[in-house]
This record gives C-alpha cells, sequence and structure tokens, in this order.
C-alpha cells in the first residue's frame, strides 16, 4: 500500500477519535477504570481520561475553568451548586456508599490516631465528621487527609492506628480490617452525581458514556 494511502487513513482514523476527560472522586478510582475499559471495547475510538481526587478540589477546579467534560462527586450538594452556578448541565445520582471504620491489624488497642479526609475538601471526611459529632468519642486524635484514598493508605501502611472510607474502599484492605460499618443515620446520604461541565465540547460523547454508567453497580 502506497505511503500517502496509508496517511490518509490514519488522518481519517484519527478525525474520528473522540477525547473525554472525567473528574472523579478518588473513591471511584476501581470503578471508573473498569468501566471505561468496558466502554472501549464498544467505542474503541473514544480515549478518555482521568482526573481523580479529593471531590471540594476537584469542583473547585471547574470553577477555576479547569477543561473538564464530565464530573462525577461523592458529594450531591457539591454538584448541586455547580448546576445552579451553571458550570455543570444538570446533575444525577448514579451510586451509593456506607461508611467504614478501619483499622490496621497490627492494633490491639481501642485508642490510638484516627486518619479522615480533610472535611473542608473531602466529603468522606464531612460524613466521619457528621458521625463522630453525634458518637462523640473520646479515645481518638484526628489527623486529615487529602482524600479518602489517602486515608486509606496511611492506614494500610501503619502510620495511623485507625481510618474512615467509605464500604467501597475496604475491597482494598490487605495490612487492614473493618472495625464498623457506621449505620446510615448517622451521616447525610452518601450520594455520587454525575453532570456534563457547560463548557465540554464532547457533549454527545458525554452523554453516550453516562448512559452506559447508569445502571453500573461496584462489582
Amino acid at each position: 500500500m502506497k505511503l500517502w494511502v496509508l496517511l490518509f487513513l490514519t488522518s481519517f482514523q484519527f478525525s474520528f477519535s473522540k477525547e473525554l476527560l472525567i473528574s472523579g472522586a478518588a473513591s471511584l478510582k476501581e470503578y471508573l477504570e473498569k468501566n471505561i475499559s468496558e466502554y472501549k471495547k464498544i467505542e474503541p475510538n473514544c480515549n478518555i481520561s482521568l482526573n481523580l481526587g479529593g471531590s471540594g478540589t476537584l469542583k473547585k477546579q471547574l470553577e477555576r475553568g479547569g477543561d473538564v467534560d464530565i464530573i462525577f462527586l461523592a458529594d450531591r450538594g457539591y454538584m448541586i451548586d455547580l448546576k445552579k452556578n451553571k458550570y455543570i448541565e444538570d446533575e444525577e445520582v448514579i451510586l451509593e456508599n456506607s461508611l467504614a471504620l478501619i483499622k490496621n491489624k497490627k492494633v490491639t488497642s481501642k485508642n490510638g490516631v484516627l486518619a479522615i479526609g480533610d472535611p473542608k475538601f473531602v466529603p468522606a471526611g464531612t460524613y466521619a465528621t457528621e458521625v463522630f459529632n453525634k458518637l462523640k468519642p473520646e479515645n481518638y486524635s484526628f489527623v486529615y487527609a487529602k482524600d479518602v484514598r489517602s486515608v486509606l493508605t496511611y492506614v494500610e501502611l501503619g502510620e495511623v492506628d485507625f481510618g474512615v472510607v467509605y464500604l467501597t474502599d475496604t475491597k482494598l484492605l490487605k495490612n487492614s480490617e473493618i472495625v464498623e460499618i457506621f449505620d446510615r443515620t448517622l451521616h447525610s446520604p452518601i450520594q455520587y452525581s454525575i453532570g456534563i461541565s457547560e463548557s465540554s465540547k464532547n457533549k454527545v460523547e458525554a452523554r453516550k458514556f453516562i448512559q452506559f454508567l447508569k445502571g453500573k453497580d461496584w462489582e
């Protein structure tokens, strides 16, 4: 095949490739990676990149002009605020979660250092604060982490004794174990809401991907 034909076909292929950038809560990492991999099997020309972090940080990035197509946060209140201020077209809850207290397996005491996400930026930290405001524990000293996965890492490495993470995060535990799954009445509903950025240039593809995600559980 002549070189110019190869160049034409390559150019033709790239002209139909699509790009999506998703800003997602850190706790969604495995869920999104798995479903992106499945989506690419049916949409091979769609290239999807992930920007993972604390929901509050991701919200601020979008508000400051971040180039995002889809935003998927662990705090519906953040999403409602983004919609109200016209940063996203709409928002929709498609996942829910629970909160768990974990400890490093080497910990034998009920006292110790407990890590939670920074409540200013991390919904898991806000939910944990709600729980402890009701339970009023006296046996922990608290440290804050930048996101819920950092909490899990601190506990796994033994840098802290305890941590509060989402129940779905506990699937990743190796050196730690669940102490308690908190009753959902102790905190606000943990709802993951998704939406499309008003500034997105790929709204058609974004809608297709969100439709694909609907009904997908944490498996």
